[in-house]
């Protein structure tokens, strides 16, 4: 079976075609809040100042655990003179990139009214990532994580903990659970799709791609029909859309027909966009 589907691919791109299958970089915003209490104990501070890093990391899958992952941007990163040393995971993942970040001392040695000023190191924080890398390209949608560490002394007091997330064209907003190390935890992916313009052909992203059967089709703009063809031009799915604001994604089963390229043909009144997948059970 897969060798028939590298002999249709072949034929199609020996026609001038081309299979869809980019990832989408859709831009949006996390926002990402946390408090880190004062520990009762094991502080290098009597006040209980600590250092802390925050960064985001890309993975496939993310986890909650150390795990593979790679790095895309530091959001912030608070330490001293006497604490540089004091945040070696961010430090290996990151290689001290601070690109776009929110620096400064030792949490609990800034200057009055700062965000690491003593008054502040305990209370909520909030930090945003607009869903670039260090060289301000928005990154592809898929699988990422909020990581923190936070060392509040020597030796073993230090931890670092993961918060993965889906960076897509839906919202993800979570508030995982608080320990005694974090609290107040909330983050919240949220796509940035623009105003739906109705002048223009539909805009749309089928996904996954390749899928087993079940695609997703998310529009961004006006839609009035939906068919799937497949490579011989027959049509093996339609239907009429009645579109609305708060109906702007479809489920399309194609799991009962043959392993093969398809083609998603939406129209509305300014005309037809297409997008070609791959069945692959």
């Amino acid at each position: 079976m897969k060798k028939i589907i590298l002999s249709i691919l072949g034929i199609y791109l020996m026609f001038g075609l081309s299979l869809n299958m980019s990832a989408q970089n859709t831009p949006g915003n996390l926002t990402f809040t946390l408090t880190c209490p004062k520990h009762t104990s094991g502080n290098y501070e009597t006040d209980g100042r600590y250092a802390v890093a925050i960064w985001i990391e890309s993975c496939t899958p993310c986890g909650t655990t150390a795990g593979t992952s790679t790095f895309v941007k530091t959001k912030a990163r608070y330490w001293g003179s006497n604490t540089s040393d004091h945040l070696p995971t961010w430090v290996s993942k990151s290689g001290s990139s601070v690109v776009d970040a929110a620096t400064g001392a030792t949490m609990g040695r800034g200057a009055t009214g700062t965000p690491n000023s003593l008054a502040n190191a305990f209370l909520t924080h909030t930090y945003t990532w607009n869903g670039t890398n260090v060289a301000g390209t928005v990154v592809a949608d898929g699988s990422y994580r909020v990581a923190v560490q936070e060392t509040w002394g020597h030796g073993s007091a230090t931890v670092t903990r993961y918060f993965p997330f889906t960076k897509g064209v839906n919202t993800d907003s979570q508030t995982p659970t608080a320990d005694t190390n974090f609290t107040a935890i909330a983050l919240s992916w949220a796509a940035t799709l623009g105003v739906e313009d109705f002048n223009t052909t539909p805009d749309f992203v089928v996904y996954p791609n390749p899928s087993k059967g079940i695609f997703n089709i998310d529009y961004k703009n006006q839609v009035n029909t939906i068919k799937v063809v497949n490579i011989l031009g027959e049509v093996v799915y339609s239907e009429d859309v009645d579109f609305s604001l708060s109906d702007t994604s479809k489920k399309i089963d194609l799991s009962s027909f043959a392993n093969g390229i398809y083609i998603f043909n939406l129209t509305n009144d300014k005309g037809t966009s297409t997008y070609k997948v791959l069945l692959d059970k």
